[in-house]
């Protein structure tokens, strides 16, 4: 039987190196490199001679290379090279997390394709990226760390026309290096002094300083089965459009650090006191905490629901009528005030017992932060995203997991043992879908109940504000609330000059500063407000429901491969959007010169 236990700080020894490449022609061809460490700086002019050397020089022995955006300077350097299949990549989504292979008489090996007898002393070279640690780019790093980027040369992504521009990329594509070597020493060395263990992502990380320093009880993990069940009841953050369109003198409100409030401030329930029934009572629901299968009855006369709904493609809605599904007791409760009414349980998890296992964890961090904070100190950061960081661990799944490998770097003994592969086009590389056991933190109830927490939470204060938008721990109100630099209390992220909500995750908001942000999910581009505003005003297309928005953007590793185009390649992209929200039901179509108002879809 799994068990997350306390565990002892293990220290990070490896050597490590900054590393960035620069492309021309649409990035389809190298330009340079570089890679910079500790008493080492050197620019490469070759693939070849780049990985010739890391493969030579001793010192990449049992070494780790962070890029920032990884998969542009990885496959920009081994794409076309047969060294390629020798690394064993690790993907999250398009995103390529880690890359790694060994070395065997100074070439690379794939660890499955050593010779059983040389495993147990191959000395490993890693390539990692430093947006598994920070969604930050370089220029974001250096203002961090106090190493600024260089200006970015007029001449970038075209091949150097004389010597001096040569010397200005050269030292443009240095600097990238350095930084981001700088920024992962700062990153590891507080990492450490806080208690962590180095990790190949943040999430990790942040769980080993949980365990190294905060969890001092040991939980134990039921079956598989069990599990899934309580995944059922894991649900992401809230977002919705209440209304819809042009709107002016507006705030926008958010939590202090909503999720790490929740679970300061709440109780958990103790993963050892689990106990099922199959019993049609509310009882359980009422005196314990846990999940349950039911039926529910929303009334159509609910303005804003609390519980979500997942409809059979995936989209989470929030509903009246009859809803069927696994809740949290806390979410069933809060329904049961609203006026909802639970028609049937099917079968409950519940725990005899309750736990506060993140209060300790997330007090201390939270208190460093403000420390820091006022002392301008970098490290106020790496307290804030290790922070945010633990609770997806807990729901991490360990079903239908996505990869991308090369067929050489795996044996053909593993392949076999997948669930699912299937080669993209013929590169070589493989699309494959895995399942394993759960990890031991794999405690979804708790994932569930840090989620589940934060939904009710935002959904008082909708309660209170009836604001036009939502999203997780934010929201757009006419109303002035008081605020609080309190952990969990709503502060004042910005006050609204102008700006136009369209649906969820489609928005350009305009501050009083005339700062502008802009949100539109799935578009590889940012735009500016008045950009936002031309494309609102753009041309229909024929079926008269979207708008099309023409950007270049970087070709994607997996998408490459099967449209027979180099990785990183940049491309021009039509893209179609709808403005129209099937979350809610609104009067018609949508306009953005003035504010319409929705209501609950009704299952």
């Amino acid at each position: 039987m799994a068990k997350l236990a306390p565990t002892k700080q293990k220290v990070f020894k490896k050597r490590i190196f900054g590393y960035d490449i620069e492309t021309y022609d649409n990035n389809k061809k190298f330009l340079c490199a570089s890679i910079v460490g500790d008493d080492y700086k050197k620019t490469f002019y070759s693939t070849q001679e780049l990985i010739e050397e890391v493969k030579t020089n001793y010192i990449f022995r049992n070494s780790v290379l962070f890029a920032t955006n990884l998969s542009f300077d990885f496959f920009g350097t081994f794409f076309s090279n047969e060294d390629k299949k020798n690394f064993f990549t690790l993907f999250r989504g398009s995103d390529l997390l880690m890359a790694e292979s060994h070395f065997y008489k100074e070439k690379f090996v794939a660890f499955s394709q050593a010779p059983t007898k040389s495993k147990k002393t191959l000395k490993s070279l890693k390539f990692l990226d430093s947006l598994n640690f920070a969604k930050l780019s370089v220029s974001k790093m250096g203002q961090i760390i106090g190493v600024s980027k260089l200006e970015c040369p007029s001449f970038i992504g075209k091949y150097p026309k004389n010597d001096q521009e040569w010397e200005i990329m050269k030292e443009y594509n240095l600097r990238d290096s350095e930084v981001t070597l700088k920024f992962m020493k700062f990153l590891i060395k507080g990492m450490e002094e806080l208690g962590a263990t180095f990790k190949n992502t943040l999430a990790s990380t942040s769980m080993s300083l949980f365990k190294n320093k905060y969890l001092k009880d040991t939980y134990y993990q039921p079956s598989e089965d069990i599990l899934l069940e309580q995944f059922e009841s894991y649900f992401g953050g809230r977002t919705e459009a209440f209304e819809r369109g042009y709107f002016k003198n507006y705030n926008y409100y958010d939590f202090n650090s909503l999720y790490p409030s929740v679970m300061a401030q709440e109780e958990f329930p103790d993963p050892n006191s689990l106990r099922i029934v199959y019993k049609n009572t509310n009882k359980y629901i009422n005196n314990f905490h846990g999940c349950s299968k039911v039926d529910v009855y929303v009334p159509s006369t609910i303005k804003y629901p609390v519980l979500p709904h997942k409809t059979d493609i995936g989209k989470v809605i929030f509903a009246t009528g009859k809803i069927s599904g696994w809740y949290t007791h806390i979410e069933l409760r809060e329904a049961v005030k609203q006026g909802c009414v639970i028609i049937k349980v099917y079968k409950t998890h519940y725990f005899t017992k309750n736990c506060r296992p993140f209060k300790e964890f997330v007090t201390d961090l939270y208190n460093l932060r403000l420390k820091y904070k006022q002392e301008m100190n970098p490290m106020e950061y790496l307290v804030k995203i290790l922070m945010n960081s633990l609770y997806g661990k807990f729901g991490q799944k360990f079903l239908d997991k996505n990869n991308v490998v090369h067929e050489s770097s795996v044996s053909e003994k593993q392949l076999l043992k997948y669930d699912k592969f299937e080669p993209i086009g013929d590169s070589g590389f493989y699309r494959i879908t895995d399942s394993s056991k759960p990890s031991a933190f794999c405690i979804p109830i708790w994932a569930s109940y840090v989620a589940a927490y934060g939904r009710v939470k935002l959904h008082r204060a909708i309660l209170e504000t009836e604001p036009i938008y939502c999203d997780t721990d934010s929201l757009i109100t006419d109303k002035t609330l008081p605020e609080s630099s309190v952990l969990g209390e709503l502060k004042l992220e910005m006050k609204v000059k102008e700006g136009i909500v369209v649906r969820p995750k489609f928005y350009a908001l305009m501050s009083e500063d005339d700062d502008e942000y802009v949100k539109i999910k799935g578009l590889g581009k940012r735009l500016s407000y008045f950009e936002f505003v031309g494309l609102l005003k753009s041309p229909l297309n024929d079926i008269g429901k979207t708008r099309a928005v023409k950007y270049e953007k970087f070709t994607k590793f997996k998408e490459a491969l099967r449209r027979d185009l180099i990785p990183n390649e940049i491309i021009k992209v039509h893209k179609e959007f709808s403005l129209e929200d099937e979350k809610r039901v609104w009067p018609g179509l949508f306009e953005e010169g003035k504010l319409q108002t929705s209501s609950p879809l009704t299952i």
